[in-house]
């Protein structure tokens, strides 16, 4: 496999990069922001940028299906939150044969500690929610694992249990209708500190 590099986005400028390769090629959800915290990588393949990987916070509340993979509750999650990380975006500019799963494993070789030099927390475990009628094979071939589908969303705006309140939230909450499914996978790191 030719070299990959993932360099950490930390300049304007290289934000700004990630920024414009997830708004012209990500196929499905084309926004860059998110909540909470995050390292973006520009993905390198024979010295030019030919993608962009993030991981960020985890998702809260967890998945059930992700809870039962594990066997653990809700409130084992919580205390762990920390050594979850979402691969938030993973957006290639072209196709080049095997150059994802080359991506997922340096991803995994090098995320740990770069999540443990910025944040001080030990990543455990990377999850990855696949949508938009994709079926995850980049990281099947990575040996992720499938562990379940999401409830899909309800019929209404998003909230946010950063921006709204208990009281609306209560009034913004509805059942998922199973619309836009999301496939959930997740792969265990090992811990190497």
């Amino acid at each position: 496999m030719q070299t990959i590099k993932l360099i950490m986005a930390d300049s304007l400028e290289e934000k700004e990069i990630v920024k414009n390769i997830i708004i012209e090629h990500h196929s499905y959800v084309p926004t860059y922001k998110s909540v909470g915290r995050k390292i973006d990588y520009l993905i390198y393949f024979k010295e030019e940028i030919i993608g962009m990987i993030g991981i960020g916070s985890s998702t809260y509340p967890p998945c059930k299906d992700m809870l039962s993979y594990l066997n653990i509750s809700k409130e084992e999650y919580r205390r762990q939150f920390n050594t979850f990380a979402n691969n938030w975006r993973f957006c290639l500019k072209k196709r080049i044969n095997n150059v994802g799963t080359g991506v997922l494993k340096k991803l995994r070789n090098q995320s740990q500690d770069d999540w443990k030099n910025k944040y001080g927390d030990s990543l455990k475990y990377l999850i990855t929610f696949v949508g938009g009628g994709h079926n995850g094979a980049v990281y099947r071939a990575d040996n992720w694992n499938f562990i379940g589908q999401t409830s899909g969303l309800p019929n209404h705006k998003s909230s946010s249990m950063k921006w709204n309140t208990n009281k609306e939230l209560k009034s913004l909450f509805v059942k998922p209708t199973g619309e836009n499914r999301k496939l959930i996978f997740i792969k265990s790191l090992g811990i190497k500190h």
